[in-house]
């Protein structure tokens, strides 16, 4: 669903964590716009991340809130100055605002975690798979699925660059054996795909193996985006039916990131898991 809105989980996540600011020194934003010089309804649109705020005004506020340099500061600023790629702008009339919000953040992230219980990652999709899992969802406009896919593709980038985020996707073992389209090849050559990127180093990709299948009834498939600088910001992001659940509350982001790491104790490790996809591979 093609949207011209620009991806605001940036404006979000600064105006959340400015209103935290706000409340921990008990002020009320009439109090806030006064002293600062602003109006009540810009300070409260900042908040609700309706309002961009420029870099120099943001700073101007974490020095009012006594936010030093740190991790936080720095994440926030960052937020504030990072200028999407090209790619996304392209793709800004045609996809979905939560869609590249997603890949916004993708974009942005110094650690990308992920857990899938019934499909490949979307970062590690091949062509053909893709292509066949976005075709059901988009059946009855087909002339969105070259768009989509070639979008996914592009996500991908994120994974080539000089300076990669590290990325820890878990998979269910049944991801292995699920069969998309009628052509056995599609699986059988995706399997080998995630063989080539579990040898990468920014890439730690582990298997639930079907003996722990009493997980996968913890959470349904998401991903955990901590933004760069690494800081104190991490935004979760839940993969529904048809649209991106964005989870930005602090206490229920950890609450995911403690399932996460839940799954990853019951996972395989990094070389058993590549260990079992070399042989599932060699059996195809």
């Amino acid at each position: 669903m093609p949207s011209g809105n620009a991806p605001t989980v940036r404006q979000r996540r600064i105006g959340s964590a400015l209103r935290k600011a706000r409340d921990h020194h008990h002020l009320t934003v009439a109090t806030v716009a006064r002293r600062f010089g602003r109006s009540q309804g810009w300070l409260s649109m900042v908040e609700n991340g309706l309002q961009f705020v420029a870099p120099e005004e943001l700073g101007d506020l974490l020095d009012f809130y006594g936010i030093d340099d740190g991790p936080l500061r720095e994440s926030l600023l960052h937020l504030a100055t990072h200028n999407p790629g090209t790619w996304v702008r392209t793709y800004e009339y045609r996809i979905s605002a939560a869609a590249l919000d997603l890949a916004s953040l993708e974009e942005d992230a110094a650690e990308i975690r992920t857990f899938q219980s019934g499909i490949v990652p979307g970062l590690l999709q091949n062509p053909a798979y893709a292509r066949e899992i976005i075709g059901v969802g988009s059946a009855k406009h087909p002339h969105d699925v070259r768009t989509l896919v070639d979008f996914r593709m592009s996500r991908q980038q994120v994974l080539n660059r000089p300076d990669p985020p590290r990325y820890i996707p878990i998979i269910a073992e049944a991801v292995l054996y699920n069969q998309v389209g009628g052509d056995p090849a599609i699986l059988r050559t995706q399997v080998r795909r995630l063989a080539e990127a579990a040898r990468l180093d920014h890439v730690e990709l582990h298997v639930l193996p079907r003996t722990a299948s009493e997980y996968l009834g913890l959470i349904t498939p998401y991903h955990l985006l901590s933004l760069r600088p690494p800081g104190r910001l991490t935004v979760s992001v839940g993969d529904q039916f048809n649209e991106s659940i964005f989870v930005e509350d602090e206490d229920k982001v950890a609450t995911h990131e403690d399932t996460f790491k839940q799954l990853l104790a019951a996972a395989l490790s990094r070389t058993a898991s590549l260990e079992l996809i070399n042989e599932v591979a060699s059996q195809s």
